[in-house]
């Protein structure tokens, strides 16, 4: 049996008002169309609801009886209506999941601004490097800088992470200065995770030069910790320009081979399931941050 929501609620109005005409000016309707929705009502459901008179309205048994039936209905669908308000706007925990070694440059700065554009929206926050199961662990994004293929997961880029041949002065001091990437095969190279082809281009020649077989005594897969060591005289390596700006400027480090543009660089994704309908918290995050980050 189908029920029309609009012609229980003016069910409702009229039980509580006693009244046709009080329902039609609280409803803002006419009294007529108030009478076809009672009818249609009375019709669907094959009971009468009001016993009418000249001058009074009022319940019959079966309608007194529906009544209670009919204030459980709007109830739960006013819930429902609240529900879909709720995931349809920008509202609830948003539960993501970031590299530190991108974030604290690329994301933190940022947090303040979206929030307060955002006001209702609260973040859960995990940093790792490491993919996660996002769906099984229940977060509702993951920031990577690699995609892998799954069927569940759709992806959107979110930054290209340029990057920097760099070393301390005090490591260059003792070491020398190398004037080509070739030069590289005798220094100690810090190699972050899984970047173990380096590619570099002349600027002027365009002339490509891939190394393959780097010599280093350190591979790590944690940003912050290949920064660290850096930082500590063991060794060349390649960074992420953003996160070693300030160290570049205060002359922390140097960056090395002027005339050759990395090629390696790191495109950042966004992961999130894959959903017929998208939060609008996650597009909301996406969007924000495809925006700031565009001219990284």
């Amino acid at each position: 049996m189908n029920y029309n929501l609009r012609d229980l609620a003016t069910f409702e109005t009229v039980a509580k008002l006693k009244s046709f005409n009080k329902a039609a000016k609280s409803l803002d309707v006419s009294k007529a169309v108030i009478s076809t929705r009672i009818s249609n009502l009375e019709k669907t459901l094959g009971l009468t609801l009001f016993a009418r008179t000249t001058r009074d309205v009022n319940l019959t048994t079966e309608g007194t009886t529906f009544l209670r039936y009919c204030a459980e209905i709007l109830k739960n669908t006013q819930s429902l209506d609240d529900f879909i308000a709720f995931h349809n706007n920008l509202y609830g925990t948003l539960r993501i999941a970031i590299p530190p070694y991108f974030s604290r440059n690329h994301i933190v700065p940022y947090l303040e601004e979206f929030l307060a554009k955002y006001p209702h929206i609260e973040l859960d926050i995990t940093l790792t490097e490491n993919p996660l199961n996002i769906i099984k662990e229940c977060y509702d994004l993951q920031i990577r800088n690699q995609v892998l293929e799954e069927e569940d997961l759709y992806s959107s880029k979110i930054a290209t992470n340029k990057k920097v041949l760099c070393a301390s002065p005090e490591y260059l001091k003792k070491h020398g200065t190398p004037k080509h990437p070739r030069d590289l095969l005798t220094h100690n190279c810090l190699i972050f995770g899984e970047n173990q082809v380096w590619r570099f281009q002349n600027k002027s020649t365009k002339m490509m030069t891939n190394l393959h077989d780097m010599s280093g005594n350190i591979r790590c897969d944690n940003g912050e910790i290949i920064k660290e060591l850096v930082l500590c005289g063991l060794g060349i390596t390649l960074k992420s320009v953003r996160d070693i700006e300030e160290d570049l400027l205060q002359n922390n480090l140097v960056a090395l081979l002027p005339d050759y543009e990395i090629i390696h660089n790191t495109e950042f994704y966004a992961v999130y399931p894959k959903v017929r309908y998208l939060s609008p918290k996650i597009k909301a995050f996406i969007d924000f941050f495809q925006d700031k980050l565009r001219n990284l």
